[in-house]
Order: C-alpha cells, then sequence, then structure tokens
C-alpha cells in the first residue's frame, strides 16, 4: 500500500494522470488525511502542469504546502512554494 500523503486543512493537492491524456485536479484540502476530491465540487482541472501549480499557488493558505499526487505510479511529492 502507498504511503498516504499528509495533507492537513489549508493545504493544497494536485492529483495528476496521463492514462489518455494529462490531466490535473487542484483543489484545497478541507480535512485532514484528504489524499482525493469524492464530493468535493471546487476542483479545478487542467491540462498543463504549469497552470495546475499556478492554480495551487492561488489556492495555498499562508503557512501550508501544495502536494502533487501521481495517480498512475502512486507517487506523491511535496512542491515547494
Amino acid at each position: 500500500m502507498a504511503e498516504r500523503i499528509p495533507t492537513q486543512v489549508g493545504d493544497v493537492l494536485i492529483l495528476r494522470t496521463e492514462q489518455t491524456f494529462a490531466i490535473h485536479a487542484v483543489g484545497r484540502v478541507s480535512k485532514d488525511g484528504q489524499q482525493e476530491f469524492r464530493g468535493q465540487t471546487d476542483v479545478k482541472y487542467m491540462g498543463d502542469l504549469a497552470a495546475a501549480l499556478a492554480e495551487a499557488r492561488d489556492l495555498l493558505v499562508p503557512g501550508r504546502r501544495i502536494f502533487l499526487l501521481d495517480m498512475d505510479s502512486g507517487e506523491w511529492s511535496e512542491i515547494s512554494n
């Protein structure tokens, strides 16, 4: 099982997949430990990673973090601000 992302309220999560074409789902974390956006309506979808990162920085609460999860590999990373 993949290691869980240590998200906290106010962080921003980017979910990325390239199964058919590149898509990035970007949204603010609304509960500690959040790993997905199921049922969340304020998520934006972008084809370009640079645009997704710009959106994530706009959503970021001061002092919080941006996480990128590659849905294809299960690998996640923290993006520096």
